[in-house]
This record gives structure tokens, C-alpha cells and sequence, in this order.
């Protein structure tokens, strides 16, 4: 090792577990105390028996973070789920939440703590009453231009590339793609919009191999022209033909799932 060399020393403990996961996000697990100094978009990142510490200036998004004792936030935090002792975001800390479980959070004050629910039926039922405002927003796109050139059109099976403007920079038209919640001339329940919403997103998640973004294709395309009959008859089929479903998928089912066992229990009692 040079002498004269000044760069700091990166010192992985041992028990320290990193890796990559389906969708090319960095996940880390560590047995003790964890600092990000620098940002980063990461799956999971973990804590067996310490704390987790995002330093001043530091950008970090992760899928979720999770920790035996304190999570703290001096720079800016995004996550769709925390689970930690406590939260303690410190002054002009930036923190975007979804779900959280924890016993205490402390903010500081000039800090700002968005989200922050209890669980994802407390999500969805906050969901469900401002279900006309969700259909009126337009779908978010994906930043990253791999995943946008891997499936940007809503339509499954539709051979009609991205545009892409000079410079290799991709054109995203979402003026011409008419909301699925407004066609057809009638609106999806909230239970078979919001499968619709996150069947979607990952009918663009590349981890899937070409069968199952075919399927997904398909369970988008029967909810999208409302054709529930048919949806009803083949959902448990086309389901079970996706290979390693995400979180998402399992939970577009269950939601599917529930809104036939509802409506199958209301139309009982007018058949007898």
C-alpha cells in the first residue's frame, strides 16, 4: 500500500452479506452499525444488532431498511418500508416513508417526515377514498432508460419501439395513452384499479423472462377492456404461469382475488 496514498479505507466486517438482486439494486445486510456516507438506490439494506446513520448530503432510496435499534437521518431518505427501534430524523433531514414500523420517531426540527403509514391496509384504504384523484394522475414512469426501453408501452405485445430524441435521450408521450380507468365508458372498482396499477409496473420489470411478461400482458389487457368474465374464468390459470412473481404480482392477486369473492358473495343471495 502506498503511504502517500490518502483515500479512505472501506472496512467490511465479517458476517457482512452484499449482493444484487432481480432488479440490479444493491442489498446490504450487516450484523452491527451501518453509515452511508454517499447516495445510492439500494434493494434491502440491513442491520442485525445495530443502527443504520445516513450522514449529511447523502441521497439514499432503498426498498426497505431495516435495523434492531435507531435509524438516523441527516441527509434525505427514501423508502417503501422502515423497521427500526426508532426514527430520528435530525435537523433539515428529508425523509419519504411509506410504511413504518417503529416505536418512536423524533424529528428536528426544519425536518420533513412524508408517509409514515402504519401498514399497507392502512395504505389502501387511504387509497380507496381518494380513488378519483389517483385515476385523474398519469402513470410514472421508470427514470432509468434500460427498464423504459424494456417495456414504456402499456399495451403488451406491441411491437412499436420508444422514440428517442438526438442524443439517445428516450421521448416519453404520455399525452396520446388515454387513462385505462376512463375507457370503455364505465370505471373499474378500486380493488381492479389498483391490481391494474401495479400489474403494470411490473409487466416492465425485466427480471421476468418472456412468458411471464406475456402473461402479465394479458392480465393488464383483460382489465384494461374491462372484460371481467373472462378474468374470472382464467385469473388462478394465468397467474400461476408467472415465474418467481414479485411482491406486487402476489398482491395485484390478492386484491383480484378479493373483489370475486365479494362480488360472488353480494350476487348469492339475489340467485336464490
Amino acid at each position: 500500500m502506498n503511504k502517500n496514498d490518502s483515500s479512505p479505507t472501506m472496512i467490511i466486517p465479517r458476517g457482512t452479506e452484499i449482493e444484487i438482486d432481480a432488479h440490479g439494486q444493491l442489498s446490504v445486510r450487516t450484523p452491527g452499525n451501518l453509515v452511508i456516507q454517499n447516495s445510492g438506490h439500494y434493494g434491502e439494506i440491513e442491520s442485525v444488532n445495530g443502527s443504520i446513520r445516513i450522514e449529511a448530503n447523502a441521497e439514499v432510496e432503498a426498498v426497505s431498511l431495516r435495523c434492531a435499534e435507531t435509524c438516523y437521518v441527516q441527509g434525505s431518505l427514501t423508502s417503501w418500508k422502515v423497521k427500526a427501534k426508532a426514527i430520528h430524523l435530525e435537523d433539515s433531514a428529508q425523509a419519504r416513508i411509506v410504511l413504518q414500523e417503529t416505536d418512536t420517531i423524533e424529528i428536528g426540527r426544519g425536518a420533513n417526515l412524508v408517509g409514515n403509514f402504519g401498514s399497507e391496509k392502512e395504505l389502501f384504504l387511504l387509497f380507496s377514498r381518494f380513488a378519483q384523484q389517483l385515476r385523474s394522475l398519469p402513470f410514472y414512469f421508470d427514470r432509468k432508460a434500460p427498464f423504459e426501453e424494456a417495456g414504456s408501452s402499456l399495451d403488451a405485445g406491441t411491437e412499436t419501439p420508444p422514440a428517442v430524441a438526438a442524443g439517445g435521450t428516450q421521448v416519453v408521450d404520455i399525452d396520446p395513452l388515454p387513462s385505462p380507468v376512463l375507457e370503455a365508458g364505465r370505471e373499474l372498482p378500486d380493488q381492479l384499479f389498483f391490481a391494474l396499477v401495479l400489474l403494470e409496473r411490473e409487466s416492465k420489470n425485466e427480471s421476468y423472462g418472456t412468458s411471464s411478461v406475456r402473461v402479465l400482458g394479458e392480465l393488464v389487457k383483460l382489465l384494461k377492456n374491462r372484460d371481467l368474465d373472462t378474468l374470472r374464468h382464467t385469473r388462478k390459470t394465468l397467474f400461476s404461469r408467472i415465474v418467481d412473481p414479485a411482491d406486487d404480482v402476489g398482491r395485484a392477486g390478492e386484491l383480484i382475488e378479493r373483489f370475486f369473492s365479494e362480488t360472488a358473495g353480494e350476487a348469492a343471495p339475489a340467485a336464490s
